[in-house]
């Protein structure tokens, strides 16, 4: 067949590889003109990096990234409430986004960029992706990988994004912490994460609870974050002081109740076009990576496309619902407000048994495709 892929971010690129693979003939649109050298980190667990073995990525990745060693939850003072068993980190690869999106990229093929689609007609033979420039590009199928707010998704179901009810910063500082690390620090309705990405560079993130839509302060974003967290434990202060202005990025948190259905005719959704999910359990990039695998292992070029889609949806739905439901789980503990509630969070978690985390963590890090 020949695939149109809308949006060259780290689901659409995934699925361009798959498809390749396959023996498709694919080509990706990307709205933004270019592929710049920015974003924040990663972490691809043990899953993510097994569906990017199986597209054959696995090599140049862990090339780029770094392993990660430790994974905590901390308290704003510092001290431990839960560490992660070591095995379960196994594989764990952290890396900045741009380094994965430029490797995918180098092997997705046909990449177009400036290029917006803001419509698509749906034929019994075939599919058109009309361009903003008047432009058309038809195909046997569409993939809309257009992230969170989908232009692709509308032609499918009116599910709009829900806010989370938090913000996030987040950016990458030239100061590194130790080799492998990965934590996240909790105090009253705020979190800091600190994570080792290779060649002395940390990604960071921070988050607090907000109004949806609230603007930076005066004086800026990097001001905010020193007087919310300097006070913390070490050394999330440095890390910030260390971070550039410009360079920070600043996102509301949203995410998508399940849609009805994720294709229709020739056009189907894959990645945060179709299910997307808060950052609370650190599986985003990797359910769009495993969707890609999931997608090209059913799109057969004999196969019936229709059979393919249902499929693809069957295998892919019940994994990524029970990912959203931990994640917002995740997320509603970690951003708790009240502090009482955040004393009783604390020691709940600090008594977490090593038996309890194996049965929440497994079948997320070790789920074979």
């Amino acid at each position: 067949m020949r695939v149109i892929v809308v949006g060259g971010g780290i689901a659409g690129l995934s699925a361009a590889i798959g498809l390749r693979r396959s023996g498709h003939e694919v080509i990706v649109l990307e709205r933004a003109p270019r592929i710049d050298p920015i974003g924040a980190g990663l972490t691809l667990f043990a899953n993510a990096m097994s569906a990017l073995d199986r597209l054959g990525m696995r090599d140049a990745v862990v090339a780029h990234g770094a392993p990660a060693k430790r994974s905590a939850i901390l308290t704003w003072e510092g001290r431990e409430l839960a560490e992660v068993p070591r095995d379960l980190l196994e594989g764990t690869i952290a890396i900045h986004r741009a380094d994965l999106q430029h490797e995918l990229a180098s092997a997705a093929g046909e990449l177009r960029l400036g290029a917006e689609i803001t419509a698509v007609e749906k034929h019994d033979d075939g599919v058109v992706a009309r361009g903003a420039n008047g432009s058309e590009e038809r195909g046997d199928l569409l993939i809309g990988a257009d992230g969170l707010g989908s232009v692709i998704r509308s032609a499918i179901a009116d599910v709009r994004p829900r806010y989370a009810g938090y913000t996030a910063w987040r950016g990458v500082s030239p100061v590194p912490v130790e080799p492998g690390r990965l934590t996240e620090s909790w105090g009253v309705g705020e979190r800091f994460g600190l994570v080792d990405i290779g060649r002395g560079r940390t990604y960071w993130f921070a988050t607090k609870n907000a109004p949806e839509g609230e603007p930076d302060e005066p004086e800026g974003k990097k001001a905010e974050i020193l007087r919310r967290f300097s006070g913390w434990h070490e050394p999330i202060a440095v890390i910030a002081e260390s971070a550039d202005e410009g360079a920070i990025l600043r996102n509301d948190v949203y995410y998508l109740e399940p849609l009805p259905r994720w294709s229709e005719g020739r056009v189907v959704l894959v990645g945060d076009a179709a299910h997307a999910t808060t950052p609370g359990v650190g599986q985003g990039a990797a359910q769009a990576i495993e969707d890609a695998v999931v997608l090209a292992d059913r799109l057969a070029p004999d196969g019936d496309l229709a059979t393919a889609l249902a499929q693809y949806e069957s295998i892919r739905r019940p994994r990524v619902e029970a990912v959203l439901k931990l994640s917002r789980r995740a997320d509603k503990a970690a951003q708790l407000t009240s502090p009482l509630g955040w004393r009783f969070r604390n020691a709940i978690v600090r008594r977490l048994s090593e038996r309890a985390q194996r049965r929440q963590l497994e079948p997320l890090v070790r789920y074979e495709l």
